[in-house]
């Protein structure tokens, strides 16, 4: 069956969904056993995010300007 565009990003989406639906388990459980805040972890993400200058928003993917 031949995968199409939509069909992918489909796919990946409901992926993303499913690692989002993990992780927020997991600082659920570790906030639970008071390792870690709510508050930290965002910050902690924030921080990484800074720090690697790698990672861009979704919104700036999906609107960027595509090269001719």
């Amino acid at each position: 069956m031949k995968t199409t565009k939509k069909n992918l990003a489909k796919e990946l989406a409901e992926e993303l969904d499913v690692f989002d639906i993990m992780l927020s388990a997991l600082v659920e459980l570790l906030e639970e056993k008071g390792i870690i805040s709510q508050e930290e972890w965002e910050n902690r993400i924030k921080q990484k995010t800074v720090k690697s200058g790698k990672l861009l928003d979704f919104r700036t993917i999906q609107f960027k300007k595509r090269k001719a």
